[in-house]
């Protein structure tokens, strides 16, 4: 039957497979104490990452998502930010907990501690690179990966 798609169908499914229904902004913020069953990488690899995350979807970010059914592959949430405007975003398989990526973000802070009306920015991504869980993953492919979780999964447009 494969062989019956076009290759805009056969794109279709590939993307529904790896990223499944299209998510909601979360209203509230998924919680790492709420989680159970997140595994830690097995092989992580780091790379530097400069995207800007316009302020106003900052919040839908930091929010994460958590899947309602089957057909949510991913489930993100957040730690932070910290007082020095350090946050870290985490994505997982929702079906297995794999850690596949975590993304390192710069939340911008005034000379008064308190955090900015300014656009915080990705410095960093931490992925998964060990076969058993992700076939042939280069830093490439984890940006990529990453992006469309954040597009598709949490309606995030990064700058």
């Amino acid at each position: 039957m494969a062989a019956n798609l076009t290759l805009n169908e056969f794109d279709a499914l590939r993307h529904w497979s790896e990223f499944g229904q299209k998510g909601e902004p979360s209203t509230h913020r998924v919680q790492s104490t709420e989680l159970r069953g997140i595994s830690s990488f097995l092989t992580p690899v780091v790379s530097t990452w400069d995207v800007p995350i316009p302020h106003a979807e900052f919040s839908k970010l930091i929010n994460g998502f958590r899947p309602r059914a089957m057909e949510d592959k991913w489930l993100v949430y957040a730690d932070g930010p910290d007082a020095q405007g350090n946050a870290f975003v985490y994505m997982a398989r929702s079906w297995t907990g794999h850690k596949m990526a975590e993304l390192k973000i710069k939340v911008p802070v005034d000379e008064d501690g308190e955090f900015a009306e300014e656009d915080s920015k990705i410095t960093q991504i931490t992925w998964e690179s060990n076969p058993e869980r992700r076939k042939n993953q280069t830093e490439e492919g984890a940006k990529a990966m990453a992006r469309e979780v954040c597009n598709w999964v949490l309606d995030v447009k990064l700058g």
